[in-house]
C-alpha cells in the first residue's frame, strides 16, 4: 500500500487534521484502516451481507457497531443464502450493533467511511473502494484519509455528509426478520422462521398468497416512483392528460414528457416490468401462472419471473375479475392493465367540484323517481345511496380489520353487501356506476354469479388486492353452499400476513339467503323496476339519461379517500361505513349543497326495512293475528304455508323466530316489538298495541 501524508489546516475547521492519500490494492490492506475502530459509519456498495460479518468477526478487529448505507441495493434478503448467516446477522441487529440502510430510488455512488477509534479519535475516509470482495480482484483503489478528533468541526461536517445520504434510504435490512422472530415461542420456531426468511417465504400464506404479495410489493414501488415523477391534479378539466413512463437502466421511472408540463391524474406504464422471486415456490399454482404469463411476454427463469406490469394485472382481471388496488397509508393506487391511477386527491377540493360530483350521484339515484316504478321511492333511493356509501368504504376494509382484530369477530363486523331486487331493478347498472366511481372510470364490471364457488372465494384471500369483488346475479342457493363466507376473515386474515382481502358484494334476484349469511351482510332491497325493453314506455329516454350520468367524470372517491387516509377513523374504530357517511355529510357542507331527503344519515337497511313494511301490510289486510303463549309471541297467518315462510325469513334473527305450519313462534317478543315499532315512530301508537 502506497501512501503520501501531510498535516493540513482547513480554514474554519479548527484543529489540524492529518491527511493521507493512499493507493489501496487489496481487501486486507483496505480493512486494516478499521482494525482499531469500535464503531463504523459507511456509505458504500456492498454486494454481500457476509462481508458485514467479516468486519465484526475478523481476527484482531475490535468493531462493536456498524451503521451502513448500501447504495447499490434496495433489496438485500435474496443475497442471504445460508441460515447461519441470517441468524448471526439478526443477532447483531437485535443487539443494536448493526444497522443496514437500503437505497430507495436512486443509486448512491458515494464511498464514505467514518471509523471511531479509542481515545476519541476518528478516521475519515473518502475514495473509490467498495465493501465487496469482487471489487478487489482486478481493481486498484484510492482513498483520502483524514485523522482528527471526534467531535471536531471536520468530523462534524463529515457526519452531516453521511447523514445527508441516509436521507436517500427507506428500508432497514433485517427489520422484517426481527419482527418475525419476536413472535416465535421457542428456539425451534425461531430456526424455522429464519429458514423461511432465507427462502423468502411465509408459511402463513398459500403459494398463491406468497406470489401475489411479492407482486404487490413490486407494484408499490411502481406507484412510489410514479408519484415522484408526476403530480395528479384535482381539476377534472386537466385530469384527463396521460403520461407514458418507462424504466431507466437503473430501474428509475422516466417520464416521456420530461419537461413536466401540466398536472396529470393517470399514467400509462407499457414499458415497466416487475420481477418476482419464485424460489422455493415449486407448486402447481406458480407453474400455471408462469405458463400463462410466458405466453404473454414474461421472462421465466429458474428462480425468477419478469413480467410486464400490464400483463400481470391483466392476468388478475382475467382470472379473478378484480384489478390490483392498494393503499400506502397516504394514497390509494390502482393498476389495471397498463393504466396506473392515483385515486387520492393531493389537496382539498373546491366547493364547485364537490357540488358537481354530489349532483352526479344524486342524478343517478333519482333515476328511481324519473324512470322507475315503485311504491317506496324514498326507501329505494335511500337503499341505493347506502350501497354507494358501502362501495366508497370498501377499499379501506383491511384498515378496519386491523383495528378490530383480536377484539371483535371480523366476519360479524366487516359485512358483505347483498343487493336484491327484480331482474329489471337496475342492479347491474348500479354496480357499474359504483365500480367506475372508485376506479376513475377504469373498471365497469365484476364477476358473473354463474362462475362463483368456494374455490373462487378462497382464491380472493391470496391475490392481495383491496378492490371489492363484485358478483352479479348470483342465486341464494349458490351463496348458501359457499361455506368459506362463514369465516372469510376469521379463518386466515391477520395483520402480520401482509395479504389484503377484498370485501365481497353480491347482487341477486333472490330475496334473502339463510340466517348465517344475513348475519354477516348488509342487505339492501331495490324495490323498483325500470324500463328494460325497447317496447317499454320511456325506454330510450331512460337509457340516454342513464348513460349520460355514467359518462360524467366523478372524483368523489379521491376526496373521500383523502379524508379517510388523513383523519384515519379506522384507528380505534367504533364503526365501519358510517365513517364514510360522515365524510359525505361534511362534503355536502363544504359544497354548501342541501342534503337530499333520501340521503341515509342512518343505515338505510334499518331506517327503511322492507320486512317491517311487509309485516305491517299483513296486519292491515288482516292476514295475521297474534296471541301470547307464556314468554313467546305466536303469529298465525291466514296464508299458504309457502307464503308464511317469506315472513319468517325477513324477521331479524335476534327475534328468534321459528316457523310451525302457518304459525311463526317468536321467542324474543321484546326484540320483535322494538324492531316492528321503530318505523312507525308512534304514529299509530305502536304496532302491537293494535292487538293487545
Amino acid at each position: 500500500m502506497d501512501e503520501w501524508s501531510t498535516d493540513i489546516t482547513v480554514g474554519g475547521f479548527g484543529n489540524p487534521a492529518e491527511m493521507r492519500w493512499m493507493t489501496v490494492r487489496s481487501w486486507d490492506s483496505f480493512t486494516s484502516l478499521f482494525e482499531n475502530a469500535v464503531h463504523l459509519d459507511a456509505v458504500t456498495y456492498c454486494e454481500s451481507p457476509d462481508l458485514l460479518l467479516d468486519l465484526f468477526e475478523k481476527d484482531g478487529f475490535s468493531l462493536e457497531s456498524l451503521d451502513i448505507v448500501v447504495g447499490n441495493r434496495e433489496e438485500y434478503q435474496s443475497a442471504v443464502n445460508e441460515v447461519d448467516v441470517a441468524r448471526r446477522l439478526s443477532e447483531y441487529y437485535a443487539q443494536n450493533k448493526l444497522t443496514v440502510r437500503l437505497k430507495n430510488r436512486k443509486v448512491i455512488h458515494a464511498k464514505l467511511y467514518r471509523a471511531v477509534n479509542p481515545g476519541d479519535k476518528v478516521t475519515l475516509i473518502a475514495g473509490s473502494p467498495n465493501l465487496s470482495y469482487n471489487s478487489w480482484r482486478n481493481q486498484t483503489n484510492q482513498v483520502t484519509v483524514f485523522e482528527t478528533d471526534q467531535g471536531s468541526k471536520f468530523d462534524t461536517r463529515f457526519v452531516e455528509w453521511i447523514e445527508d445520504f441516509r436521507g436517500y434510504t427507506d428500508d432497514i435490512f433485517l427489520e422484517d426478520l426481527a419482527d418475525r422472530l419476536e413472535e416465535a415461542d421457542d428456539e425451534e420456531e425461531r430456526e424455522r422462521k429464519i429458514e423461511l426468511w432465507v427462502d423468502n417465504r411465509d408459511t402463513s400464506l398459500t403459494e398463491r398468497g406468497e406470489l401475489h404479495t411479492k407482486a404487490a410489493e413490486e407494484l408499490e414501488k411502481v406507484g412510489a416512483d410514479i408519484t415522484r415523477t408526476v403530480v395528479e391534479s384535482d381539476d377534472p378539466e386537466e385530469g384527463d392528460e396521460t403520461v407514458y413512463v418507462e424504466q431507466g437502466e437503473d430501474g428509475e421511472i422516466l417520464p416521456e414528457n420530461e419537461d413536466g408540463e401540466g398536472d396529470v391524474t393517470s399514467v400509462k406504464t407499457p414499458g415497466y416490468s416487475i420481477t418476482l422471486s419464485t424460489q422455493s415456490l415449486d407448486g402447481g399454482y406458480v407453474k400455471d401462472v408462469e405458463n400463462e404469463l410466458k405466453r404473454r411476454g414474461a421472462d421465466v427463469g429458474p428462480n425468477t419471473m419478469t413480467v410486464p406490469v400490464g400483463e400481470y394485472t391483466g392476468y388478475l382481471k382475467r382470472q379473478y375479475s378484480v384489478p390490483k388496488l392498494w393503499i400506502d397509508h397516504e394514497r390509494v393506487h390502482l393498476q389495471d392493465g397498463e393504466h396506473h391511477r392515483v385515486l387520492t386527491a393531493n389537496s382539498a377540493p373546491d366547493s364547485e367540484t364537490v357540488d358537481e360530483d354530489l349532483e352526479n350521484i344524486e342524478r343517478y339515484v333519482e333515476t328511481v323517481d324519473r324512470w322507475g316504478e315503485t311504491n317506496n321511492t324514498n326507501a329505494v333511493m335511500a337503499h341505493m345511496y347506502e350501497g354507494i356509501i358501502y362501495f366508497l368504504w370498501s377499499p379501506f376494509v383491511n384498515l378496519y380489520a386491523e383495528s378490530f382484530y383480536g377484539s371483535v369477530t371480523l366476519d360479524n363486523v366487516l359485512q358483505y353487501l347483498y343487493i336484491h331486487g327484480e331482474s329489471d331493478a337496475g342492479k347491474d347498472k348500479f354496480v357499474e356506476f359504483c365500480l367506475r366511481l372508485i376506479s376513475d372510470d377504469l373498471v365497469r364490471s365484476g364477476a358473473d354469479g354463474d362462475s362463483i364457488g368456494k374455490t373462487r372465494i378462497r382464491a380472493l384471500r391470496g391475490i392481495d388486492t383491496v378492490f371489492p369483488f363484485a358478483v352479479s346475479d348470483i342465486s341464494k342457493s349458490t351463496i348458501e353452499q359457499i361455506d368459506t363466507l362463514r369465516n372469510y376473515w376469521e379463518e386466515s386474515w391477520s395483520p402480520g400476513n401482509d395479504v389484503s382481502y377484498p370485501t365481497v358484494i353480491f347482487t341477486s334476484n333472490d330475496s334473502r339467503p339463510k340466517d348465517w349469511f344475513r348475519n354477516r351482510t348488509k342487505m339492501l332491497y331495490f324495490d323498483v323496476t325500470f324500463p328494460s325493453e325497447p317496447e317499454d314506455e320511456n325506454f330510450i329516454e331512460a337509457q340516454r339519461d342513464l348513460n349520460g350520468i355514467l359518462n360524467e367524470k366523478n372524483h368523489i372517491f379521491a376526496y373521500v379517500s383523502r379524508r379517510v387516509l388523513r383523519d384515519r377513523p379506522y384507528e380505534n374504530a367504533t364503526a365501519t361505513i358510517d365513517d364514510v357517511r360522515e365524510v359525505l355529510v361534511d362534503l355536502y357542507g363544504e359544497a354548501d349543497r342541501r342534503i337530499p331527503e333520501y340521503f341515509p344519515e342512518k343505515p338505510a337497511n334499518r331506517e327503511y326495512d322492507i320486512g317491517k313494511r311487509k309485516w305491517k301490510s299483513a296486519r292491515d289486510r288482516g292476514d295475521v293475528t297474534f296471541e301470547r303463549n307464556g314468554d313467546h309471541l305466536i303469529a298465525e297467518f291466514d296464508l299458504e304455508q309457502h307464503e308464511v315462510w317469506s315472513y319468517r325469513k325477513i324477521l331479524p334473527t335476534k327475534a328468534r323466530p321459528d316457523k310451525q305450519g302457518r304459525k311463526i313462534v317468536i321467542r324474543n317478543p321484546d326484540h320483535f316489538w322494538k324492531w316492528i315499532d321503530q318505523e312507525t315512530g308512534g304514529e299509530d301508537e305502536g304496532f302491537l298495541s293494535r292487538f293487545f
